[in-house]
């Protein structure tokens, strides 16, 4: 038996536990479960039975749990249903699960899959499909039998080319208005992202950072955030890139976060300047020796004919610096942005986001504005 909640982002293993009797099954939900609760029954644990299954039954009856074929995506009660393990390991999986159910809606975070006996993944599976139904209701889902037969739930494999308009996230983030803000948005900032390491997200220091050419044409990549200073963000990367040449011509950026499990965004805009070459020299050194040899073997943004050139021009490199340190490359190093916006942007329902913008003014001072989302 596993039991998940639901924090408005993604779900969390809160119960495990292994019983054989019906009532205790029963009694067990009956504490898990609050007043709104799902529950999913395994097809293969009630097909082929003779008293167990309306037993059981009743005593989900008695407990306030009405069957939940043709309840409404995300409605409220208590309600069950029947689901086909088998299917949905086709339908979800394609092949077995595996211990992570990535990708999938609504969310289960793989490190909630560690550490389970692999005899009860079966049971968090099923939990997991208790909560597809919940949150999909028949837009993702497909309900097969009859009331004689009996229902049984089986989610659909989601594809882009079919369902990619039914794609949405519905937010349910707390409020956030000026009374939780810090008025130095830096600390703001500090603030929400030490909570984006807290909540386990892959590469919390991801950005996305928009550059422009003189003419205007934009370009955007991924990089990674190094280092946060009292006034700027700090980053690294080929200086005869792309965003170098365009940093180069047009010295102004922005940089944007996106932290789905937290339903947020930080968006930031600013000037920037290189960093020190010792500043540069400094974080170099701290890189992986295979990365320090990229930095010398790929010359960013250029064209090259095939893998093979990249390769062949870090083995020589390994073999010249053999024992020895590498240098920093020439055209290698770090940026600032030293931002004059930073807009903090928490998800809510009904797509009525909050939006909170700091400007900075003319002496330094930091001006605080709401946003329609």
């Amino acid at each position: 038996m596993a039991a998940l909640d639901w924090d408005g982002w993604t779900l969390h293993v809160a119960k495990l536990a292994r019983l054989r009797e019906q009532e205790d099954i029963a009694q067990w939900i009956d504490v898990a479960a609050g007043p709104d609760a799902i529950v999913a029954i395994n097809a293969s644990f009630t097909v082929h039975t003779s008293t167990r299954p309306a037993s059981l039954a009743a005593e989900l009856r008695n407990r306030g749990f009405r069957r939940g074929e043709k309840m409404e995506a995300k409605g409220g009660g208590r309600h069950r249903i029947e689901v086909s393990l088998a299917a949905a390991f086709v339908q979800l999986f394609q092949v077995k699960p595996t211990r992570s159910l990535r990708g999938l809606l609504p969310r289960l975070p793989v490190s909630e899959l560690r550490g389970i006996p692999a005899d009860q993944l079966d049971a968090v599976l099923c939990a997991y499909l208790a909560a597809h139904w919940w949150f999909w209701g028949r837009a993702r889902n497909d309900v097969l039998g009859d009331s004689k037969t009996g229902y049984i739930v089986v989610p659909q494999r989601h594809t882009p080319e079919s369902k990619l308009a039914d794609l949405r996230e519905e937010y349910k983030g707390e409020p956030f208005d000026e009374s939780h803000l810090d008025a130095d948005p830096m600390l703001q900032f500090q603030k929400w992202f030490s909570e984006a390491r807290t909540a386990a997200i892959h590469e919390p220091n991801a950005m996305t950072l928009a550059t422009a050419a003189k003419d205007g044409q934009p370009s955007a990549r991924i990089v990674l955030l190094k280092d946060v200073k009292e006034n700027n963000f700090v980053f690294y990367t080929n200086y005869g890139s792309r965003k170098g040449r365009e940093l180069a011509a047009n010295p102004r950026a922005a940089l944007v976060y996106y932290w789905p499990e937290l339903g947020r965004q930080v968006r930031i805009t600013g000037r920037v300047k290189k960093t020190t070459r010792a500043e540069s020299e400094r974080y170099f050194h701290t890189r992986p020796r295979g990365a320090q040899l990229g930095a010398w073997a790929s010359r960013q943004s250029s064209i090259i004919a095939d893998r093979g050139t990249l390769e062949r021009r870090t083995q020589k490199l390994d073999a010249k610096y053999a024992g020895k340190p590498i240098p920093l490359p020439p055209d290698w190093g770090g940026y600032r942005l030293y931002p004059d916006s930073i807009e903090f942007w928490q998800g809510r329902l009904n797509r009525l986001h909050d939006r909170l913008r700091y400007m900075k003014e003319r002496g330094g001072r930091w001006k605080i504005e709401r946003l329609a989302p």
